[in-house]
């Protein structure tokens, strides 16, 4: 039986491999050259192909299955990004394409449509990774 003490938050290694590849950049790489460029990382591990891209159609083309990457902008990542935001995201991608939806498109100028995460979806991924956290605690108490 283990301590009384709450849950530790845990995640992936996909996710803390995908955070700190994006963060690696962000530390590394000025803001200017770094703000519109795109990273595809792999849904199975978090790692990527050590390539930043220009756009997310050269970073969707350069992947010999497109659909076994999530497609990050640097945009919105002024700050980075933590382990928890990449389980989040990563989960988002994969439950987009295993309910059939076709991120990527090789062919498309702007490299495919984006599906947007509304702050509802976001709070409910993050509350499941909470729950998920508090069963794996409370069985290691029993």
């Amino acid at each position: 039986m283990s301590s009384g003490n709450p849950p530790v938050p845990t995640y992936s290694d996909a996710a803390k491999r995908a955070s700190d590849i994006v963060n690696s950049y962000r530390s590394f790489v000025p803001w200017e050259e770094l703000q519109n460029k795109w990273l595809a990382i792999r849904l199975s591990d978090g790692g990527y192909d050590g390539n930043l891209y220009d756009s997310k159609r050269d970073a969707v083309r350069c992947q010999l299955d497109e659909f076994l990457c999530a497609y990050v902008c640097y945009r919105n990542l002024v700050g980075g990004s933590t382990p928890k935001e990449m389980e989040i995201f990563l989960k988002w991608n994969r439950d987009a394409y295993n309910a059939g939806f076709r991120l990527p498109d090789p062919d498309e100028p702007s490299g495919g449509p984006d599906v947007l995460m509304t702050t509802a979806q976001h709070d409910y991924l993050a509350e499941q990774q909470r729950i998920a956290q508090f069963r794996r605690w409370i069985a290691s108490q029993q």
